[in-house]
């Protein structure tokens, strides 16, 4: 059987694995399947999904890059945060330890891995700070655009005003990292690539870890 071509990317001079596409992908397809997305749907549009998943694993090779370059600081209270919500998510220490032994990674590691994705975190942050909070005008004008569907719903702007703004927030955020991603992307060495799947089977029954 011929060997399956995936997709892949060299940005800045650094591969992005195959693995760390598949994992973009895993979350993809775990997403849409959480908001009522059916497997044949999913399937029909796979090539889609595989594109869509290779840009979030260069987005976030951009991400991580700016951030390394930036040195974002952090403390070691920081990285003690992120691990307990990491126990928290797993159910317990107890979890947590067997988790690392099984995937043959120190706590050490592990910790350097939240560390990265922290300062990712805070850049996003930053890359955020300048977007305003919405206005009451801009959650009424929103709810008179879609007044039939909360009326229809048996909602009042006043049942609805808090999850509008948080919706607009989430616009607004959303637009600025846009932005801010275009800006880091054009400034980026982006060439892609093509690996052959290991198995050839089109599994992808490898690793996940980045």
């Amino acid at each position: 059987m011929a060997k399956k071509k995936i997709k892949t990317a060299v940005v800045n001079g650094v591969k992005i694995s195959p693995q760390a596409v598949q994992f973009e992908l895993d979350r993809l397809i775990k997403f849409y399947a959480e908001h009522g997305v059916s497997a044949e749907e999913v399937r029909g549009c796979m090539s889609l999904l595989r594109d869509k998943a290779l840009e979030q694993a260069i987005g976030a090779k951009l991400l991580l890059e700016r951030a390394e370059q930036l040195d974002i600081p952090l403390t070691a209270s920081d990285i003690d945060a992120e691990v307990e919500k990491v126990i928290s998510q797993v159910g317990g220490r107890e979890n947590y330890e067997a988790a690392l032994a099984a995937q043959g990674v120190t706590e050490k590691d592990f910790r350097r891995e939240l560390e990265k994705g922290a300062k990712v975190n805070k850049l996003v942050e930053q890359a955020c700070s300048s977007v305003p909070e919405p206005t009451e005008s801009e959650a009424e004008a929103f709810f008179a655009a879609h007044k039939a569907d909360y009326e229809s719903a048996g909602k009042t702007f006043v049942d609805v005003r808090d999850s509008v703004r948080d919706l607009l927030r989430h616009q607004s955020r959303g637009k600025a990292m846009d932005a801010f991603m275009a800006e880091l992307r054009a400034e980026a060495k982006v060439e892609y690539v093509e690996n052959d799947d290991e198995c050839g089977c089109g599994c992808h029954s490898h690793d996940h870890a980045h």
